[in-house]
């Protein structure tokens, strides 16, 4: 009994421990999940070649034992009180009590391949972290502890391990109010509010009718806020149903189809007839515009938290430059889809010859882009018109006008040269090689030079000279030739392009989101000692891991392009110290507990 055993006698009567004793008698010791996962409430076993079956076979119909001499009373002893620790065997744990002990990785390691196993998650203590979770043992064991705020005064997050059909797992964590939020509330009053219970009892049922109600509106928050979460998570296989039962690429199914598309994506079994008033608005024929949909839903994530400002436009960048690097490439490849000639295909020839041409675009972000892409009647892509959009200009070369008074012909000259750059393996290798003194600068002479290796020296000399006078910016004889390359980008000029830019960053954000969880498990791979930071390098060696873990059918990218993830470990050093926060970037990612205003249809009684 002991703790327990004195607050439910200080609080009812010693009969209901004992009504509490034989409820505990007929609960599991343990359970495995599909056979792969070992759930338990102490930890693992000071004896060695303990078998699953061995548990099955303990008399449960018994006291909790004190004694640890036998092999019997050993096993539950530790399956109820033993705890995890960093070093190798078995060490006694005395402050836990007498005969409690504390098991390593090898222990874990060692049970779990003797029963064929692959993860043990187990409770008992309160992490360290003041986290809902903690990962040890080399990731082959996860503490869950599931109450919030420990005995009102820990300030722990509480969480609970949820097990996907294919067995992958979230975590979700959790805080629940204090108790007395919880009483005010209950007596109508808001949090902090201060005075006694009301008094005419005739007021009580519409108090509890009001708090009844809070509830139920707290609670259709959160879930549609976790709901998003999920859609953003798996807007391609979304999209990807809804399109296979709209061959005239219309944007619209049925409702029937809208919900059916919902169930088989998520594998949720949600009211979906009721959400979809609260989700989506149907058109007289009763269709859903599912692409209205999808672009509505979008990541929780405070960017704050996680990168520094102006990452987006970065990481997209990279996106349209690898287009425009392998445009000719695409352009053979997809002749090979368009037989015809007239350069519309199908989005799946298209996404096809992306992958043909090497382009290393990952999957999710070829998807974001097809999601918004421009199309004919019958649902075609004009590739020459889709190509054409990505554009490059040189930033330095324009003021908020338009153009600084350089004439047409340098304008175009410079697109030229920014192409040539772009296209290159590296913008800055052609100037470099120029730079003998390696001082940074090259003069008139040397970037005439330069041209030439560029294979423009088709361009008359006057071209040229006007050319130099429009990059030499400060007029000092001298070019900057690392800010000259850094000055080109490649822009969308198409009337898609902020959808476009929305999407991309939508499905990095989905991605990381979603795979968080992996994220922290690499990260404090990087941080033996627990301090919650690692190097930029050990960050961008999370992601990479992170890449290489999800890549897609076919060796297809992970979430992130190798150009795209050096963008984003170049945004979380907000101190430039050379150290990330890692916990502070990973909580960025929980999705919070209300939804965006835009995933609800305005008609929705929460908008």
């Amino acid at each position: 009994g002991g703790g327990f055993f004195d607050e439910v006698k200080s609080k009812h009567d010693p009969s209901l421990f004992m009504m509490f004793q034989q409820l505990f008698e007929v609960l599991p010791l343990a359970t495995v999940l599909s056979d792969r996962v070992f759930v338990v409430h102490g930890g693992l076993f000071r004896r060695d070649a303990v078998q699953v079956q061995h548990l099955r076979n303990l008399n449960r119909r018994r006291q909790c034992p004190t004694s640890t001499e036998s092999i019997e009373e050993s096993l539950m002893f530790d399956c109820l009180w033993a705890d995890p620790w960093d070093f190798p065997g078995v060490a006694k744990a005395a402050h836990r009590g007498q005969n409690c002990i504390r098991f390593g990785p090898d222990v874990t390691k060692r049970f779990l391949g003797n029963n064929s196993l692959s993860l043990c998650i187990r409770s008992h203590e309160v992490p360290n972290t003041l986290r809902g979770f903690e990962d040890r043992h080399d990731g082959r064991l996860i503490t869950v502890f599931t109450a919030s705020n420990y005995c009102g005064q820990t300030g722990n997050f509480g969480a609970v391990v949820i097990f996907h059909s294919d067995m992958s797992y979230t975590v979700e964590e959790h805080m629940a109010p204090p108790l007395e939020n919880l009483i005010a509330e209950y007596w109508g009053q808001g949090p902090g509010e201060t005075g006694s219970a009301p008094g005419p009892a005739a007021s009580q049922p519409a108090k509890n009718a009001q708090s009844m109600e809070k509830s139920k509106e707290k609670m259709e928050e959160d879930m549609l806020a976790k709901l998003e979460a999920k859609v953003v998570q798996h807007k391609d296989d979304l999209y990807w149903y809804w399109a296979q039962v709209d061959p005239e690429g219309t944007g619209k199914v049925s409702s029937s189809l809208w919900r059916q598309g919902m169930a088989a994506a998520l594998q949720l079994e949600l009211p979906w007839f009721s959400l979809q008033k609260q989700l989506v608005e149907t058109d007289p024929d009763g269709n859903v515009d599912y692409k209205k949909f999808l672009e509505r839903a979008a990541p929780h994530v405070e960017q704050g938290k996680a990168f520094d400002a102006g990452w987006e436009h970065k990481v997209v960048l990279k996106v349209y430059e690898q287009m425009l690097r392998n445009d000719m490439a695409l352009k053979d490849v997809i002749a090979l889809f368009d037989q015809n000639g007239d350069g519309l295909v199908s989005p799946w020839e298209f996404k096809q010859a992306l992958t043909a041409a090497n382009t290393g675009v990952p999957d999710a972000q070829i998807n974001a882009i097809l999601r918004v892409i421009e199309r004919d009647a019958q649902g075609r892509l004009d590739v020459r018109t889709f190509l054409d959009r990505f554009q490059v200009v040189y930033s330095q070369g324009k003021d908020a006008t338009g153009s600084k008074g350089v004439a047409d012909n340098t304008q175009k000259l410079l697109t030229k040269v920014g192409r040539l750059l772009v296209g290159s393996k590296s913008r800055v290798e052609v100037f470099q090689q120029i730079d003998t003194n390696g001082d940074g600068y090259v003069d008139q002479g040397e970037f005439f030079t330069a041209l030439k290796k560029m294979k423009l020296d088709d361009v008359s000399e006057g071209d040229k000279a006007e050319l130099w006078k429009a990059v030499d910016v400060n007029k000092d004889g001298h070019l900057n030739y690392l800010e000259f390359c850094a000055a080109f980008e490649v822009v969308d000029t198409s009337t898609t392009s902020n959808k476009a830019v929305a999407e991309i960053v939508a499905a990095i954000l989905g991605a990381l989101q979603k795979n968080q969880m992996t994220l922290g498990f690499a990260f404090r791979y990087f941080d033996p000692k627990g301090e919650g930071k690692v190097s930029i390098e050990d960050f961008k060696s999370g992601l990479k891991a992170l890449n290489a873990s999800i890549q897609g059918p076919g060796g297809a990218a992970g979430p992130l392009t190798e150009e795209q993830l050096e963008v984003v470990a170049n945004h979380v050093d907000s101190d430039k110290d050379g150290m990330v926060d890692y916990q502070e970037f990973l909580s960025a990612f929980n999705p919070g507990n209300r939804p965006s205003d835009e995933f609800r249809t305005a008609s929705s009684p929460g908008r």
